[in-house]
């Protein structure tokens, strides 16, 4: 599965009965730092936790937001016709072992880099969904 290919998942895993696929998820960005170096990818988890934090179920949280860091970037290459982000993304690792990011749907990327680790996991109450 995509998360195992990330360092610092065991929140991530903690949190799911099954962790799902990152499959028509909203995409909030992705920011290229350090010159290149690093790639991050901040995207939302396609439904909400079976095991959330009391604190989170306390505070009426119904989506969450991860952050993903890739360093020592190998390529990068990205596209995109919208204003708006959803999408697919795979988390897979290539023969010799470097991160390989494919992500597909209103903007296309792919990244090749030498690792990757979850960087932060975060609740939130997102008001599109409370409307639903």
């Amino acid at each position: 599965m995509w998360y195992e290919n990330l360092e610092e998942n065991y929140f991530l895993k903690s949190l799911y009965n099954e962790i799902p696929k990152l499959e028509n998820i909203r995409i909030e960005g992705i920011y290229i730092k350090e010159e290149g170096r690093k790639v991050t990818l901040h995207f939302d988890m396609p439904f909400y936790a079976e095991k959330p934090p009391k604190k989170w179920a306390n505070l009426g949280y119904n989506s969450i937001a991860l952050e993903v860091d890739i360093f020592d970037i190998h390529s990068l290459e990205m596209k995109t016709l919208s204003d708006t982000y959803r999408g697919n993304i795979e988390i897979n690792k290539d023969d010799q072992g470097l991160i390989e990011i494919n992500i597909t749907g209103e903007v296309t990327a792919k990244i090749k880099a030498d690792a990757g680790l979850i960087q932060s996991i975060n609740g939130y109450i997102n008001g599109a969904l409370e409307k639903e």
